[in-house]
């Protein structure tokens, strides 16, 4: 049984699903062209294939027909957009030539591959969703030269946004509940990354980070030790996270840091990306974070903001270059 077939189907970069939903429910509805962009269609059953776990989330819940499709409209509505906006960047990226290296069209196909528990599921949901491997390979192909230039235009727009000092301070004074907290906390950590699905390499993982963590708790200096095996981006600070506020990390990270006394140290805790522990440093009472430090946060908030108002414009100057017409 597929991974999808179990509830947790993956999600593609930009919204490509593979899920055991039969086609030909998508194709029961009235197919038919819902939009185009630059003269090309768009068709119905296109984005049916996208929302299908939706589909099949809905469908489960035993709503008669009307109420089915009332519920799948916005769903249907959002992924129309999507699709209009992943094709124009497609069609932009043709013009600026990008290009995807084979090798990480592979890796991603191998990826996806890998979301299943065999060869068959993983052909079997292709032929549920309605591709074959080579039109799978193209779309994957194509959504990630659009995704390539989506992301540099953004990083490009938030690098050019000016954030003058007032507009700091000003978010500063209007958002205080943000920077207000109950209670924080400063911790360290040593963190390794690993694939969840390569089992060995986190066993590995978890067996050096058990050592290390016994080399602590017999006074090694945790510093010391992150700086040479850790893989964070704070391993050149000696782990040091900073000022950490309840909420802020995943689980089970923040249930763990917040069950320490001062000088305490984590087991080795299991996480999406890796393995990883803890010490907390120190922790403050009640307050508002100072603005010399708040500001650190602010800057790129905004600069994100502005970066997204930048990006929102130019993707509305090129959908109207594009000649974009919803059929709905």
């Amino acid at each position: 049984m597929s991974k999808c077939a179990r509830g947790r189907c993956p999600r593609e970069l930009v919204g490509l699903v593979l899920c055991l939903v039969p086609f030909h429910y998508a194709m029961a509805f009235t197919d038919g062209v819902v939009a185009s962009v630059a003269g090309e269609p768009i068709l119905r059953s296109e984005i049916m294939q996208e929302i299908m776990p939706q589909i099949q989330s809905l469908s489960a819940s035993s709503a008669s027909e009307e109420e089915l499709e009332r519920q799948i409209e916005p769903f249907f509505q959002e992924a129309l957009e999507s699709a209009i906006e992943h094709f124009i960047l497609y069609k932009e990226a043709q013009t600026l030539k990008v290009e995807v290296p084979e090798d990480e069209v592979e890796k991603r196909v191998k990826e996806i591959r890998g979301q299943y528990d065999s060869q068959e599921a993983y052909q079997k949901a292709l032929e549920g969703a309605g591709y074959t491997m080579s039109n799978f390979r193209d779309r994957l192909r194509r959504q990630m030269m659009a995704l390539a230039v989506g992301m540099n235009k953004r990083r490009q727009f938030e690098k050019e946004a000016v954030v003058s000092e007032e507009d700091i301070q000003r978010y500063y004074q209007e958002h205080q509940e943000e920077f207000s907290f109950p209670a924080r906390y400063r911790a360290s950590r040593i963190f390794i990354a690993t694939s969840r699905e390569d089992t060995d390499e986190r066993k590995a993982a978890q067996e050096k980070l058990s050592a290390l963590r016994a080399q602590i708790l017999a006074g090694g200096d945790l510093a010391e030790l992150a700086r040479e095996h850790s893989d964070g981006p704070e391993a050149k600070e000696g782990g040091m996270m900073g000022w950490i506020r309840p909420g802020d990390l995943v689980e089970p990270l923040d249930s763990a840091l917040t069950r320490l006394k001062v000088g305490e140290v984590t087991e080795v805790l299991d996480t999406e990306f890796g393995v990883q522990l803890m010490r907390l440093e120190e922790i403050q009472d009640q307050g508002v974070v100072p603005f010399e430090e708040a500001r650190r946060e602010i800057e790129p908030r905004l600069r994100q903001q502005r970066g997204e108002e930048r990006y929102r414009q130019w993707m509305s100057t090129l959908r109207k270059r594009s000649n974009v017409r919803v059929f709905l």
